[in-house]
């Protein structure tokens, strides 16, 4: 007669696990997204199922932790520019171009045909020359809109040209208009005329651009 055998407690967790190891999944029979969950498991000491509720779980952390990243690089590395050092396009006129070059320029450009430079570059003739005869203050934060405003108040007789020719301005810069010749030599004119006129002492609590932040 055969006498069953009954191993001890240690033999018998070694046999159990001999067991459960049998019916382990072959690797290579799992996806790569498997194969990755069972190695973060293992790293972590975690017990997930690479196949259940615990694959979601990881996706939606891998998620998370993937936008965190994208937004501290973003937020803290992307490059920027100095403000004291703004870049030309930035800027309404560079203030290191004579206004007479704007204005050569600009002839050039209408002699071409190419309208839009012309009419760009003979409406910054214009802020050269008003900044080059101290009439209006320009900073590299001054907009065609806030010049058209202070060079209207010590120029009341253009004010109304100046502010329509600002208008425009900001059409073609962003708006990427084209303007026809006839308006391309009405403000090449009103530049010219502009830059000869005789300023009056301005009113500055008439002027809107007073109110506008330096």
């Amino acid at each position: 007669m055969t006498i069953p055998w009954t191993p001890e407690d240690e033999e018998a967790r070694r046999l159990l696990d001999d067991q459960i190891d049998a019916f382990d999944v072959d690797p290579t029979a799992m996806t790569w997204w498997e194969r990755f969950i069972n190695w973060l498991s293992e790293a972590l000491s975690l017990d997930i199922d690479a196949t259940g509720t615990g694959n979601v779980v990881i996706q939606i952390l891998l998620i998370a932790a993937v936008g965190v990243l994208v937004f501290l690089l973003v937020r803290y590395f992307r490059p920027s520019i100095a403000p004291d050092r703004p870049s030309g396009d930035d800027q309404l006129a560079d203030p290191t171009v004579p206004a007479e070059q704007y204005l050569y320029q600009a002839q050039q450009a209408l002699d071409a045909e190419q309208f839009d430079q012309a009419f760009l570059n003979a409406y910054r003739f214009m802020v050269r020359s008003a900044a080059q005869r101290q009439l209006v203050d320009i900073t590299p934060a001054t907009t065609a809109t806030v010049f058209g405003w202070s060079l209207g108040a010590v120029l009341p007789g253009y004010s109304s040209a100046i502010a329509d020719a600002s208008t425009q301005f900001n059409q073609i810069s962003y708006g990427g208009s084209v303007p026809t010749r006839e308006a391309t030599v009405a403000m090449l004119r009103l530049a010219r005329d502009v830059a000869a006129a005789q300023p009056q002492a301005a009113n500055h609590q008439h002027d809107p651009a007073r109110l506008m932040p330096r």
